[in-house]
């Protein structure tokens, strides 16, 4: 049968502390600082004070998720529906009933509930030492910003933020014998973005190094091509980038009049986030 999402019932406390106990014991850099006694009462407290939904599988509870005051406390999946749909349609019920958005926090070694949250067009917002958090665990502040339904309601020409990650491959491309010089550079870009931002990139870059350590500059060109928000079309994205002696900047912005299709008319500048090695991207846009 197929997993089924509900609110949850009074009755639900027992098996979705089973679920949070379970879920969390694969988690083995944790601390134990309750006993499960302790824990139970704490979820059935949550469960009967917060908006809890629950994923349910041939009548048993296997998935629960949390949501109060604009963040998603919980999003759990038990062991034996990891790597399955239980998650995502948790996390779809979550962004139908908030389509204005929410927060969450995620331990920075989760790595797999990192990449769930990130598949599902959550940003990364900031990295902390956990000092704020029972635990005491490096933590990550995520945020989701909101969904297609804002975005219908919005003005054609309001402003709209999409977030998202996305994986580049740079290859080093032969120069031009006229222009050969060790300090100028050529490289091929392919990209493949997800979240809200579902495409595939071509382009390339141009770099020049200095003496100084720590100061460089480059530019670069990119063709994109996919669906924004659900839109098809093609726009290209223009780079410009300068560190000075390790201080970077980077401007990244939409190339006038290259929106094609559906996205004819776009304009927009995008941020680049990279933390711990992974890629992610904010980008603020208009459709005109």
């Amino acid at each position: 049968m197929p997993t089924t999402i509900r609110r949850s019932t009074p009755a639900d406390a027992k098996p979705v502390a089973d679920v949070y106990l379970a879920a969390r014991a694969t988690m083995t850099y944790l601390p134990r600082l309750h006993g499960d006694d302790d824990t139970r009462a704490f979820i059935g407290g949550v469960v009967a004070d917060k908006e809890t939904w629950v994923a349910e599988r041939n009548g048993a509870v296997v998935g629960f998720a949390v949501v109060d005051g604009g963040w998603l406390e919980h999003l759990y999946v038990h062991p034996s529906r990891f790597n399955t749909d239980t998650g995502s349609k948790l996390f779809a019920q979550v962004t139908a009933r908030h389509p204005q958005g929410f927060e969450l926090w995620v331990f920075q070694q989760n790595a797999g509930a990192r990449r769930f949250y990130e598949r599902h067009g959550c940003a990364l917002e900031k990295l902390t030492d956990g000092a704020d958090n029972e635990e005491k665990l490096p933590d990550a502040l995520y945020v989701w910003p909101g969904g297609e339904k804002n975005e219908a309601a919005a003005p054609a020409s309001a402003a709209k933020h999409a977030t998202g990650t996305f994986e580049v491959k740079l290859a080093p491309l032969a120069q031009d014998e006229s222009v050969a010089d060790p300090v100028l550079g050529r490289m091929s870009i392919a990209k493949r973005f997800y979240g809200d931002l579902e495409a595939t990139s071509k382009g390339q870059m141009l770099t020049g190094g200095t003496d100084t350590k720590g100061s460089a500059v480059y530019v670069a060109i990119e063709k994109v091509t996919g669906t924004l928000r659900g839109r098809s079309g093609t726009f290209i994205l223009h780079h410009q980038g300068i560190m000075n002696r390790g201080t970077p900047s980077l401007t990244v912005s939409v190339a006038p009049d290259s929106g094609t299709g559906e996205l004819t008319g776009l304009a927009g500048t995008m941020k680049i986030i990279v933390a711990e090695g992974k890629h992610s991207y904010a980008f603020d846009y208009t459709l005109s």
